[in-house]
């Protein structure tokens, strides 16, 4: 027994390795580190982890960081080309994000920014995408009971994809990730 609480002693650092062992025991061995060296600080960035699905067309995209949760909706999904009024097939994909927002977001703030891509004038697509966005709000209002909804409509500003391609010709499918409808809280 003394051995075994010898040596763990000795490791603790509690015994000096010159110390006599205890009565009985054999003698112990115990490393010697020096510790008079230059102590350096570990810095770093803490990012959070965070985690991005979206379906296979990514006509919807879940993302959350951290307590942000932000659902990403194409536009393309939701309204008809320059329109602002929801499809059918807008009202159950929205019924969908409901659901989180009765889970995740009741008695908080969600914020619904409407964004269009860079053709046409960018005060028609800044009223388009604001027009958008309220849609999107009238339509969870009805769904969600309870949730203060913050709307705003930023047109073409905030791209996701390039409007055109490195050439200046179109970019059709960058254009389509830019048309979306964001609705964002925290958890």
């Amino acid at each position: 027994m003394y051995r075994s609480l010898s040596a763990a002693a000795a490791l603790l650092g509690l015994l000096s390795p010159t110390q006599p062992p205890p009565e009985g025991g054999e003698p112990v061995t115990a490393p010697v580190i020096d510790l008079s060296g230059k102590v350096l600080d570990a810095n770093g960035k803490v990012l959070d982890i965070g985690e991005r699905i979206s379906n296979l067309d990514e006509s919807v995209t879940d993302e959350t960081r951290g307590t942000q949760r932000r659902i990403i909706f194409a536009a393309d999904v939701l309204f008809a080309f320059d329109k602002a009024t929801l499809t059918g097939k807008a009202r159950s994909r929205l019924r969908q994000a409901a659901e989180s927002l009765r889970k995740e977001a009741a008695g908080k703030e969600v914020k619904i920014d409407g964004y269009t891509d860079a053709k046409g004038s960018g005060s028609y697509n800044l009223e388009l995408s604001q027009r958008r966005a309220q849609a999107v709000r009238d339509a969870l209002g009805e769904l969600v009971p309870g949730v203060t909804f913050t709307v705003a409509g930023h047109g073409e500003a905030d791209p996701v994809a390039p409007n055109a391609l490195p050439d200046g010709g179109d970019n059709p499918k960058g254009r389509a990730k830019n048309r979306r409808v964001e609705i964002s809280f925290t958890r």
